[in-house]
C-alpha cells in the first residue's frame, strides 16, 4: 500500500492554464516574436511553460520572461485623458524603450500607451515585480495579485503561502 500523496503546495509565482500570451525576447527563434499561443501547462521541472500556438496544434516550452500575458485591464488616473478612466482594455504589448502598455480599449476601438501605474491588473493576475527600490531582492519575483487598493494604487501581491506584500501598481509586470 502507498501512502496517500498530498497536493502540491498551491503555487502563487505560476501562470494559470488558458492565459493568452505572445511571445518577445526570443534570441535563439526571434522569427517567433510577437507569435501568439495559448500556456496549456507549466513544468516546474523544466521552468517553462508548454504554449499552443494560435492556428496550429504546435507547441514549445517557453520561460516566463519570454511571454506577455494579455489580460484585461481597467484604466485609471490618467490625467491627461480623464474619459480613458474608469475604461476596460486588454494589453497587447509592452514597450520596453518607453516602459508603457499598449492597452486595446473595446468600446473606444483604440489602442492607448500607459504606465503600468495607470493600469489596474485583475485581482489573480499573475505578475513580475520590476523596479523595486525598497526592497530590491524582490525583483524578477513572481506573485499573485490579491487585491489593489485605490487610495494609495497598490496591491496586495502573494509570493508564497506565508507571505503577501503591498507594492505600487508601477512594480508590477505581466
Amino acid at each position: 500500500q502507498f501512502p496517500p500523496q498530498k497536493p502540491p503546495p498551491q503555487r502563487y509565482d505560476v501562470i494559470p492554464p488558458r492565459t493568452v500570451i505572445s511571445l518577445k525576447g526570443l534570441v535563439n527563434s526571434p522569427e517567433r516574436n510577437g507569435d501568439q499561443g495559448v500556456i496549456q501547462e507549466y513544468n516546474p521541472i523544466k521552468e517553462r511553460y508548454r504554449v499552443q500556438f494560435e492556428d496550429s496544434q504546435e507547441t514549445m516550452y517557453i520561460k516566463a520572461s519570454n511571454m506577455l500575458q494579455h489580460v484585461h485591464v481597467r484604466i485609471h488616473d490618467v490625467k491627461s485623458q480623464p474619459e480613458l478612466n474608469g475604461k476596460t482594455g486588454t494589453i497587447i504589448t509592452w514597450l520596453p524603450a518607453k516602459e508603457r502598455y499598449n492597452i486595446h480599449v473595446s468600446v473606444l476601438k483604440k489602442v492607448v500607451s500607459l504606465r503600468p501605474a495607470n493600469v489596474v491588473l485583475d485581482t489573480g493576475t499573475v505578475g513580475q515585480i520590476d523596479g523595486l527600490k525598497s526592497k530590491p531582492e524582490l525583483n524578477g519575483k513572481w506573485g499573485t495579485i490579491k487585491g489593489w487598493i485605490r487610495d494609495s494604487n497598490k496591491y496586495d501581491v502573494q509570493l508564497s503561502q506565508q507571505q503577501v506584500i503591498r507594492i505600487k501598481a508601477e512594480y508590477m509586470r505581466v
